[in-house]
């Protein structure tokens, strides 16, 4: 396939949308929504630092995408001053100011190269090995002719790898798990029952396929294998086009549960995870709340207890992002019942994004989110994690309001600024995720902030109505096809 080639300005507007084009670059060279996630991830880091922290700055963004024999690569330039802290390699253990999620970048691929080339900087990275794997099938036998046969047959669809015996076998699959298990039982030291009842022990190799084959079918050994729960009992001496026609019958069936059941997870952690609001008044403030889920996966949720509200926005648009959010909304709920008399939103932030930086599975994704806390006589407090900033609507004026801070996770011991507004009757705090307005075009996105204003601005006075009308806006521009979750959060104190 030719050279992929994207360009754009310098802004975190164009980081945004060379962000969702990626996406479409990546998926024509057929990668995988799970690799694809690391790659979005690592471009955004990478080209947010290009535009913030580059003296003088950079004007014009570059993307590349290319593969040759060793994988696929990503280059991306810029022509803002040279960034000497980045040019040396390992990237620096400690984060810094200047580009705190290197590490993360690091961590995520092996080969990350920074250069200057001419007037502009230039950061590679290359996924190790070719972009299309093809499946690993490993082969236990202990007859060395009859591996090297089955590794003849496999190998133009298949990626062997052949252990002589199961002691052997363990040790690799248990690394590194296979699409598939095809092995003899007759073996000396640990046989292929053996091996089949280690494996079944180990959460790694659980949902691997496994195909016993053997020069044995007497009922016995028949049924001895088929309680173990394999796959497939294949008999020798067996032709190539048969062992083909059952790896592969194995292999589909083994997609299909597994979609099926995540299918299944899918709906249920939408569900778990649908933002709600206990009331639509709470301690003397109005409420409303709408939401739409994306077509696929998505990751906002809403947590409520008392008066403190957590909004968040987990990155990805599948059902990876759902597993997250679920992560997430586990961790904030009992964050809020430990610290039970902690109210400042900037203190909870802070708590959350030390845990997130020390924590591998939560900082295995990143997260947008917004901690507010309804006080007294009207006194809105809020901080924010990476968050769009709201929105006060007031009588014949609407304004964005308070400042926001750094993900969480990416640095020790963030400073969060708590935003505060005294609101006063008749005024609106307009809370949202990304997806309200996510769009790869500037001038969209422009034109969609337009129409949402005047929305706010026409409306009647009714929390509800506000609300409704922005959904159904939201409903109709995106047309059942959102690329993102959207939820909308609106706070009034009529009593203030």
């Amino acid at each position: 396939m030719d050279d992929w080639l994207r360009s754009a300005p310098a802004t975190l507007q164009s980081v945004r949308e060379l962000r969702n084009r990626l996406a479409q670059g990546l998926s024509l060279f057929q990668v995988s929504p799970k690799d694809q996630a690391n790659w979005l991830l690592c471009f955004s880091e990478l080209a947010t630092n290009s535009v913030k922290h580059t003296a003088p700055p950079a004007t014009r963004l570059w993307l590349t995408l290319k593969e040759d024999e060793t994988g696929l690569s990503l280059i991306l330039e810029d022509d803002g001053g040279p960034q000497p802290g980045l040019a040396s390699a390992p990237l620096p253990d400690e984060l810094q100011e200047g580009g705190y999620g290197l590490a993360l970048v690091h961590q995520l691929f092996a080969e990350v190269h920074f250069s200057r080339d001419g007037d502009r900087n230039r950061v590679t990275l290359r996924q190790q090995g070719p972009v299309n794997q093809l499946p690993v099938i490993a082969v236990i036998d202990d007859d060395k002719v009859m591996r090297a046969l089955l590794t003849a047959y496999l190998h133009e669809h298949y990626r062997v790898e052949s252990y002589a015996d199961s002691h052997a076998a363990l040790l690799a699959l248990g690394k590194q798990p296979p699409a598939l298990v095809l092995s003899d039982i007759e073996m000396e030291g640990i046989d292929g029952f053996g091996l089949r009842q280690q494996l079944m022990k180990d959460p790694k190799m659980k949902g691997v396929p496994f195909i016993f084959l053997t020069g044995h079918q007497d009922q016995w050994t028949q049924s001895r294998a088929g309680a173990l729960g394999i796959d497939d009992f294949l008999v020798k001496p067996i032709t190539k086009q048969d062992l083909l026609l059952a790896v592969s019958r194995v292999l589909q069936r083994s997609e299909q549960l597994k979609s099926q059941w995540g299918e299944q997870l899918d709906q249920r952690m939408t569900s778990a995870l649908r933002p709600l609001l206990p009331a639509t008044s709470i301690g003397g403030y109005q409420l409303a709340l709408q939401t739409r889920a994306a077509t696929v996966g998505g990751g906002d949720f809403l947590l409520v207890k008392d008066r403190v509200l957590w909004l968040g926005d987990v990155m990805g648009h599948d059902a990876e992002a759902k597993f997250f959010a679920h992560a997430y909304a586990g961790y904030l709920r009992g964050l809020l019942t430990a610290h039970d008399l902690e109210r400042a939103p900037a203190r909870l932030l802070t708590i959350l994004s030390n845990a997130v930086h020390s924590d591998p599975l939560l900082g295995a994704t990143l997260l947008t989110t917004l901690c507010i806390e309804l006080g007294n006589e009207g006194r809105v407090q809020w901080a924010s994690a990476g968050h769009p900033a709201p929105w006060l609507v007031g009588p014949g004026t609407i304004r964005q309001v308070g400042v926001t801070g750094p993900l969480p996770g990416l640095r020790p011991d963030p400073h969060f600024v708590t935003n505060e507004r005294q609101l006063k009757p008749g005024e609106i705090l307009l809370f949202w995720t990304d997806g309200l307005l996510d769009s790869r075009d500037a001038a969209e996105r422009q034109r969609w902030e337009s129409q949402l204003k005047e929305i706010c601005l026409t409306s009647g006075p009714g929390l509800e109505q506000l609300a409704h009308r922005i959904a159904r806006w939201f409903d109709e521009r995106i047309n059942d096809a959102a690329l993102d979750d959207m939820t909308l959060l609106l706070v009034a104190c009529p009593g203030a």
